[in-house]
């Protein structure tokens, strides 16, 4: 499955659930049934890799954690074939835990959603 953000396709997620929702207005009328407006269809990308190398990890984070840039393009694998979103970033949580052979830092448990505007 590759992931494009901002035009540049990287490092593929270890698992990147894929969630739809509605965005609704509801409320109750004088008879207490409800009502409901669909306001918009949504997708949330849950990005998640194992371990992710630090340069690699630059190029997400120079993506999507840009205070200029708030909203980005994200291109992914969905039903029906290869979706273009623009999205926001939640929070982007992980940690160093040890270089690689080349000296490079290796990141676990890197986890960041990507979020439909």
């Amino acid at each position: 499955m590759s992931l494009i953000i901002g035009g540049v396709t990287v490092k593929t997620p270890t698992e990147m659930p894929i969630e739809k929702y509605n965005l609704t207005k509801s409320g109750r009328v004088a008879s207490g049934k409800m009502t409901m407006e669909l306001v918009a269809q949504k997708r949330k990308l849950n990005c998640k890799y194992n371990t992710i190398r630090e340069d690699d990890l630059q190029v997400i984070l120079g993506k999507i954690y840009d205070p200029a840039n708030l909203f980005f393009s994200v291109t992914f694998d969905d039903a029906g074939g290869q979706t273009t979103i623009t999205a926001y970033a939640g929070a982007i949580k992980g940690y160093p835990f040890r270089r690689d052979t080349d000296n490079v830092w290796l990141w676990k448990d890197v986890e960041f959603a990507l979020v439909e505007q």
